[in-house]
């Protein structure tokens, strides 16, 4: 999917979401229209299948206010969810500051410096100058996670600067 296809996806997916702790980011495809329970929704929500597109949302919270935005991962469970390597130009990158569910600053790849997975996880490292701020909702679309081949509720790991953010459901079906 190219970057502008990318960014309206996005930008539709958010306007939809509403304000959650940590919530879908990409438009998901109508049998896979997830709850705010699950935490995280994938554009296919189909068992076994390959480079979906998953968007995070993450609440900034006072523990995290004040540092710059400066990285971004998740963590799927092993033996599951398969994690492929992503261009930079391919990340969709944001975040709400006014809590609107729309992107108020959106950084593009020059902003990211490294983008790096292994079989179950990925970070993304970037260059943003952006100070976060307590509401802020850090929005990341990462487009190369293959589904398991069970159906069923799995835990992801977010995290934000090394730190870990939450743990969000993924919902297989």
């Amino acid at each position: 999917m190219n970057r502008p296809a990318i960014a309206v996806a996005l930008a539709a997916m958010i306007a939809l979401a509403g304000c959650s702790a940590v919530l879908p980011g990409d438009q998901p495809a109508p049998e896979s229209t997830p709850t705010p329970e699950e935490g995280v929704a994938v554009e296919n929500s189909s068992a076994g299948a390959t480079n979906v597109n998953q968007t995070l949302r993450i609440d900034v919270d006072d523990s995290m206010a004040g540092a710059e935005l400066a990285e971004v991962g998740a963590t799927y469970p092993r033996d599951r969810f398969a994690v492929d390597a992503a261009q930079h130009e391919d990340i969709a990158l944001g975040v709400d500051t006014d809590g609107n569910g729309e992107i108020d600053r959106a950084f593009d790849e020059t902003h990211i410096s490294g983008v790096n997975n292994n079989e179950y996880s990925f970070d993304i490292t970037m260059d943003t100058g952006y100070t976060l701020e307590a509401g802020d909702t850090i929005v990341l679309g990462y487009p190369a996670v293959s589904n398991p081949d069970e159906p069923g509720e799995y835990d992801v790991e977010v995290r934000v600067n090394g730190q870990s953010a939450a743990t969000a459901t993924v919902t297989i079906e």
